[in-house]
């Protein structure tokens, strides 16, 4: 081998190394910066009591208030969270805490519960939220397969959860899930549905581990119902919530404003803003699935700055920038290479010297983060 062919491999090696070590170095800069944030987020807000631990998702310092859907939150970020030697008894106390605030009688949680209140609404204590239950039982499952020290009592509650839920928020007429128990047969919410409890990957979870078909009748169900409300946007967007009929019929609440809870439950707001972090964390994506992800990605891609919140016809409801919207997208937009600018320009919810936004932001970001 010549002089100048060595010295070229020599060259060629060096620089293989540099862009492994600028690489190594960027890993474990990365790694370091989510336990930084995920440290920021414990600190701010996980709230330990005699009964078990919860996420705060309240600024009153007074009223401290615990909600299903940041239970359901807490534990999953616990699962997930392998760098965290504390992570499985911080799970169990997160555990601990749901089982004392269940309905009674069932194995679903109470939707919220006022910590410091002397006027807790008894209607709280009795209505649980859909997503939060589904957040839970998927979260005791995946705690079931990584830690053996709770495994048994892990699958159970599972189960006894995955089964109240089946039994309380499911419309037998058009297989979806209601938004709550309150959504019943004799309340005008029983056609109301979350965009953002349509979660495949979960539903897919669910009926590989109790067996139950209904699973799968449901994901079909509820994915062919955002598919039909994201083809009913000019730009593929959902919003918060839809009627489906029991022809399996999306309708927008536009067209029946008594169906209406908040302002913005026809726009994609608050809810919806999961829906992109939902479907992309699914490996095993329908067709369905990536339509209505590819739109939103098309749509996000498009714009110069994201906003926080849209209309139907992509119309922006606010001037500012939201890591709720922001920190779904940028998971989402980092499983493709076609979304890479968008990606980069969604960093920014890295960027936060520290969190001090709200519950909803940071604990989104968390989540987006380590899973």
């Amino acid at each position: 081998m010549s002089k100048r062919i060595l010295s070229f491999v020599w060259f060629f090696i060096v620089i293989l190394l540099f862009i492994f070590s600028v690489m190594y170095i960027k890993e474990e800069s990365s790694q370091h910066n989510k336990q930084q944030i995920y440290n920021q987020w414990q600190y701010k807000y996980i709230v330990k009591t005699s009964q078990g631990s919860y996420v705060n998702t309240s600024a009153n310092s007074k009223n401290r208030v615990a909600l299903s859907e940041a239970q359901g939150y807490g534990m999953l970020i616990s699962v997930f969270n392998n760098q965290d030697k504390a992570s499985e008894s911080q799970f169990h106390d997160f555990f601990t805490y749901y089982t004392h605030h269940r309905i009674k009688g069932t194995s679903l949680m109470s939707w919220r519960y006022i910590n410091g209140s002397k006027t807790q609404k008894q209607t709280d204590l009795n209505n649980n939220a859909t997503d939060g239950d589904l957040y839970i039982a998927y979260a005791l499952i995946l705690a079931s397969e990584k830690w053996s020290q709770h495994k048994p009592l892990y699958k159970t509650t599972a189960k006894q959860i995955l089964n109240d839920i089946l039994t309380y928020n499911v419309n037998h007429n058009n297989n979806i899930l209601t938004v709550g128990n309150w959504a019943n047969a004799s309340s005008k919410y029983q056609n109301l549905m979350r965009t953002s409890d349509v979660l495949p990957s979960f539903f897919d979870k669910f009926y590989k581990f109790s067996n139950n078909s209904q699973w799968r009748l449901i994901k079909t169900k509820m994915l062919d119902s955002l598919y039909q409300a994201s083809h009913k946007s000019k730009v593929g967007l959902v919003p918060d919530f839809i009627q489906v009929t029991n022809g399996n019929k999306v309708h927008s609440l536009s067209q029946d404003k008594n169906l209406k809870l908040n302002k913005h439950d026809d726009d994609y707001y608050y809810n919806a803003f999961r829906v992109p972090y939902n479907l992309a964390i699914n490996k095993n994506k329908s067709s369905k699935e990536k339509q209505v992800l590819t739109e939103m990605m098309k749509f996000f891609s498009s714009l110069q700055k994201i906003s926080g919140g849209y209309t139907m016809s992509g119309k922006p409801l606010n001037k500012f920038q939201s890591t709720s919207i922001s920190a779904p997208i940028f998971y989402a937009s980092s499983i493709s290479q076609r979304w890479q600018t968008l990606h980069r320009e969604q960093s920014f919810v890295l960027d936060y010297g520290s969190l001090n936004h709200n519950y909803y932001d940071d604990t989104l970001l968390v989540l987006v983060l380590f899973s």
